[in-house]
Formats: structure tokens, sequence, C-alpha cells
């Protein structure tokens, strides 16, 4: 019994051996006879949907009907350069033509059975390797207006499969090259390290109106790795050490975002041959809220609700012993969206725990003079150069603290519309002793605060591209300065005039008892080929001159001093040289005497 138990289980073994070594036969005969059918139907249906601009090569397709599994190994889509020449002679071409190619492609789970009997594609998983796209946009070229409007993607691939839907689709290891042309000038980008991430892709005709589905998905994760690129001008490298981007709630966030100067200080004026400032700007994080990525990708707007910056800091360094080549009238703030090719709207920007530094090395001097900003909160409203009624301007407060220390509050308002050219400015310093301005007066002004004692200023400025008028209401208290010798950076020889300053040109309150409030009320001319800072800067000093007493008879005595300083210094010099010459010639007669004796 037992031995006839055994014939009969070694006999369904050998069955189901033969059966599955049949199936298996019968899958790898259907595999190698659908191989070539699938590899030749694809090629033949990307040459007639893209009216044959495109070429389809794979070097090995082949499917694993057990495993449910699809190969493709060095798959390339290429442009073919005689078709698109016809095309754009014809205006027919597009505007972005695209090169790709990877590694592989792997497609698991398939569905094989479906697939067959109702034309509908389902797997698991998409796997993309090392994928390579050049991408070349070309705004010069002008598509001929048929009327006809272009087929979607599930509309081309609708007559071979009525449905495709996909878990999960991963692209590791990806670069993009991207080149836009427009009129004669060409700008490039280069991105690589790219993971994306499709989720629930699903393409039928539900999913062509489904609003909470881009680019058939439910949402696709991008992100980018040490990011670096290197500026056309070689001055400076950008580098975002990450980059995300998610299509379900339109956010991007780039962290520890970099723009670094490939010079040093000293060098960077004289490498770019002419005087500019050299910046070096970071932030811990960038976040953009509510990007219209579909905007950006098919019409290059640029339009988002909100922009975050986190912990940014800007350095600015200028040294004014290079020349100024640049003489061209510069662009204020506003006037700057305008020139922006693109439409832009960000509803609103944000930044938090900031810090500026601008330092400046005077002309003909060795040392520099800094001034400095520090936890700096702003937010920006209405960021755009759209002409809208219902957001007539561009509106900015920020609070930050003067040299650490002054609490400064600043609103901006700047219109949209390039035909209003007025803007203004209104601000206020909160009290703070008047000496933590001596590191940037020191070396900018060649005058220290000895004391002083800010009490609140307050101002507001109403300006044009031409010219500004600033009201300025200055407070503070025992106020004395130093002057400082240009040439030493030290108060050496400087006693006089110094005690003349204090006692003559300059008061040391206001108010002053007795006497009313001093208020300034002046015009600037704006110098055009400055940048709008310098405007803003100029306005300011040239209404604090007034706040601290000096007017043009106090001035017109400055002039007069420095001018008898002059003539003192000319004098003693003179006496200098006359002395040293009449010891040369007592010293050579001297010299001859001994010599004849």
């Amino acid at each position: 019994m037992l031995q006839k138990n055994r014939k009969l289980l070694y006999g369904l073994v050998i069955v189901l051996a033969s059966c599955m070594l049949l199936l298996g036969g019968a899958a790898w005969y259907l595999a190698l006879r659908l191989e070539p059918i699938l590899k030749e139907q694809l090629q033949k249906q990307v040459h007639q949907d893209s009216n044959g601009l495109y070429q389809l090569e794979i070097k090995k397709l082949s499917i694993k009907l057990f495993l449910g599994r699809i190969y493709f190994t060095e798959p390339r889509l290429v442009p073919d350069s005689m078709r698109l020449r016809q095309l754009r002679l014809a205006h027919q071409a597009p505007l972005s033509v695209f090169n790709v190619s990877c590694q592989s492609i792997v497609l698991s789970d398939v569905d094989f059975w479906h697939l067959y009997k109702k034309k509908q594609l389902s797997i698991g998983l998409l796997m993309v390797k090392q994928p390579k796209l050049l991408l070349v946009r070309d705004l010069t070229v002008t598509p001929k207006k048929d009327g006809q409007t272009r087929k979607s993607l599930y509309q081309l691939v609708k007559p071979i499969l009525n449905r495709i839907s996909l878990a999960e689709i991963k692209i590791v290891d990806g670069e993009v090259n991207y080149k836009r042309v427009y009129a004669d000038r060409i700008t490039s980008l280069k991105l690589n390290k790219i993971t994306v991430l499709f989720d629930d892709f699903l393409m039928d005709s539900l999913a062509e109106i489904d609003i909470t589905r881009f680019f058939y998905s439910k949402n696709i994760h991008v992100q980018i790795d040490d990011y670096s690129y290197l500026t056309p001008s070689n001055r400076y490298k950008i580098f975002v050490k990450q980059f995300n981007l998610s299509t379900q709630d339109s956010t991007v966030i780039a962290q520890n975002a970099s723009l670094i100067p490939q010079y040093k200080k000293m060098d960077f004026a004289r490498k770019a041959g002419e005087q500019i400032d050299r910046f070096n700007i970071n932030t811990d994080s960038l976040i953009i809220q509510g990007f219209h990525l579909k905007s950006f990708l098919f019409d290059e707007r640029i339009f988002a609700n909100k922009v975050e910056l986190i912990r940014p800091s800007l350095e600015a360094f200028r040294d004014k012993n290079i020349p100024r080549k640049d003489l061209k009238e510069k662009l204020l703030f506003h006037e700057m969206l305008q020139t922006i090719d693109h439409e832009v709207l960000i509803k609103k920007v944000t930044i938090n725990e900031g810090r500026i530094e601008y330092e400046e090395k005077p002309q003909g001097k060795s040392k520099s003079g800094t001034v400095f900003f520090t936890n700096l909160k702003a937010t920006f409203t209405n960021v755009s150069n759209l002409l809208d009624p219902a957001r007539p301007t561009i509106d900015i407060k920020s609070s930050a603290y003067l040299m650490g220390s002054g609490e400064m509050n600043f609103e901006f308002r700047f219109p949209v519309n390039p035909a209003e050219k007025t803007f203004t400015v209104n601000g206020s310093i909160r009290a703070m002793d008047l000496r933590r301005l001596n590191p940037a007066i020191d070396q900018l002004a060649f005058v220290r605060v000895k004391s002083g004692r800010l009490k609140s200023l307050n101002f507001s400025i109403k300006a044009t591209p031409i010219a500004s008028k600033t009201y300025m209401k200055f407070l503070y208290d025992d106020l004395e300065i130093q002057l400082l010798n240009k040439e030493t950076g030290t108060t050496e020889k400087q006693g006089l005039a110094t005690t003349l300053v204090n006692a003559v040109i300059i008061d040391k309150s206001n108010p002053i008892p007795q006497v009313p409030v001093r208020i300034a009320n002046v015009i600037y001319q704006r110098d055009k080929t400055r940048s709008v800072f310098n405007f803003l800067w100029k306005s300011i000093f040239t209404a604090l001159k007034p706040s601290v007493g000096i007017n043009d008879k106090k001035e017109s005595k400055i002039k007069e001093m420095e001018e008898k300083f002059k003539a003192l210094k000319l004098r003693s010099k003179k006496k200098k040289e006359d002395k040293r010459r009449k010891d040369e010639i007592e010293k050579q007669l001297q010299k001859e005497k001994r010599s004849n004796s």
C-alpha cells in the first residue's frame, strides 16, 4: 500500500513538473513572439503620434509573463532633425523639443490578462534608472494656428489602451538639461541627482478632468540633492543642499540655499574690471506655498501664494578704490519687476530672523566700514508686475535692529503700474546709544561719536525716479563727535577741528532747551546711475544734517575752516621743506669745508 502511494505521488510530481515545463515553455514562446511585436508597435505608435518627429530606439526588450515584468534596456526617444526642419518650415513644429534616454525601465506586477482581454494596463511599479533629458524650448518658433487643439496624452494612447494605472513610478538618479531660446539669448539650466516619485498614476477618460491630479498623478514628489550652478559671468555659484517639490500641496522647499562669490573680497571687483558690489547670500530654508506649477511649466508664469525665507543672510562689499564704469541709469525696485519677461504674482513674501551686512572700503583707504542689521523681519505683499485695479501697490513692512541695538521699522509702498512714478517710505528708529554707529562711520565718514543718545528718529520719504522729499524728526541728547585724520584714521592732530565742530557746527541736542524741535524738510536730486538703496540713504543723510543743526551758513563755515586748515598745512609743510633744504645746504658746505682743509 505504501509503495502504491509513493508511485501515485511520483506520478503527480511528474505531471505537475510537465505542466510547469509546458506552461513555462508556452510563456517563453509567447514572450519571444510578443517582444518584437510590442517593440515594433511602440516604435510605430511613437512615430505616428509625433507626426514623424520622434523615433523610439530600444536596445533590448524582454517580457517575463510568469513574473509579471517587462524590461526595457537603454531606451531612447530622439527627434529626427530633418523632420524638425520640415515642421518648422511648415510652422507645425512644437515650441519644446526633447531628447530622452535612460539605463533601463522595469515594469513590475504587470497584469497581462487585463491587458489582453480589456486593453487595460495595470502596473504595480515602474522604475526608471539614470534617465537623461535634454529639453530645448525655442520661443522664436511661431506655430501655425490651424484652429485644431492638440491631443492630450490619453487621446494619443486611447487607440491602443483604454486605461493605464500605476501604483507607483520611481525615477532615480536623473539628469535634466534645459535650454531656453528667446531672440538672440540662450539660457541654460542643468540639474542632476534627481529623484521623482509618482503616486497613483491613472490615465482614463475621468482622470482627464480630475482636478486633484497633476500629470494624471495624485502626487508627484521631486527631490534634487546638492544642486550647483555656476553663473554665466563665473562670478557666483548657486548651491542648494536639497530641493523638494510636492504637487499635492503645491509646495517647494529649498534647504541651505546659497549664492556664493567665486572671488575674495579684494579680488572680486578687480576680476570684474569695474566697481561692483560683491554679494554673499544664504538662507536656511526657502519655502514656496501655493506654487502654480502648471502655469510655470506651460506658460512660464510665476504665481505663488506665499514665499518664506527662514534665517536669510546677506553680506555686501564694495571697494571704492576700483573705478566705476557702469554709469547707466539704475531701475528702482518696482521698475525692475516690469522688465521681467514673465508674468509674476506672489501674494506674500515673509522674511524671518534675517541679517544684512554692508561693508565699504573708501577710496584711497586700507580699512573698511561696516553697517549691519540683525533680527530682520519683513512682509512683502503683492509682489507683482500684473496691472490689477484691486492690487495697485507693492507693500513692504519690515523691522530690524540697527547695529544690533536700535529697533527700526520701515514701510515701503511702490506702484505696480509703471506709469505711476511716485513711491513712499516711512520709517522710525527707537532709542539707542549713538556710539554703536562707530564701526560704520569711523571709516566711511571719518567721524567718531564720543557720546550721544538717540531718543527717537521718524522720517517719511516721498520719491520719484528723479528726486525725493524727506521729512525727519530726529530727537537726541548729549551729542559729541570726534573728527578722524583721513590719513591715519585716528584723532591725531584733529583736536582743534573737533572742538570747533562741536562748539560751532552741530547742536548737542534736539530739542535745545527753550528752543522748538528742529524738523527737517529737504529735497534730494537722485543720481540715476546709483541704486535704489543709495537713493534712499542719500535722502535720509540729506535730512540728517539739518536735524543735527548743520545749515548752509554752518556748512560754508566748515568749508572756510577746511580751506584755512589746508593753508596752515601747506605753510607748515613749506616751512619744514625750507628747513630741510637749509640743513642739507649747511651739511654740504661743512663737508666741502672739511675736504678743502
